[in-house]
């Protein structure tokens, strides 16, 4: 991914946890959170699996 689709990516999740935590008391605020939690663990895996040259 370029740089551009990474920060585009991270900005969403950024956006969704604020948003699942801002409706945590909702039904669907807690699997927000979780969707970009699980996000941005995938942006870092993809960072380090470039990094190794995979």
């Amino acid at each position: 991914m370029s740089f551009i689709q990474t920060m585009l990516v991270l900005g969403v999740c950024c956006v969704a946890l604020t948003v699942g935590y801002s409706w945590n008391e909702k039904r669907w605020g807690p699997w927000l959170m979780l969707a970009a939690v699980i996000g941005l663990l995938a942006l870092m895996l993809q960072g380090i699996m470039s990094l190794m040259g995979a």
